[in-house]
């Protein structure tokens, strides 16, 4: 899946992720609070995050 999410801005304590397709936007919705606990964990001052699905070539 690593390979389907890229870091996108990170604008006000809001991220933004981009990924290639709707069915790793579907998995990475299912880890997101596992993964801003261990953001939060970190020391990251990352309030929200947002998945956009962006297809290649569009």
């Amino acid at each position: 899946m690593r390979q389907q999410v890229v870091a996108g801005p990170l604008n006000e304590q809001e991220w933004c992720l981009l990924v290639g397709s709707a069915a790793a936007s579907t998995k990475l919705r299912q880890l997101l609070p596992a993964f801003q606990r261990a953001l939060t964990q970190s020391g990251a001052q990352v309030n929200a995050i947002r998945i956009k699905v962006q297809i290649p070539g569009r």
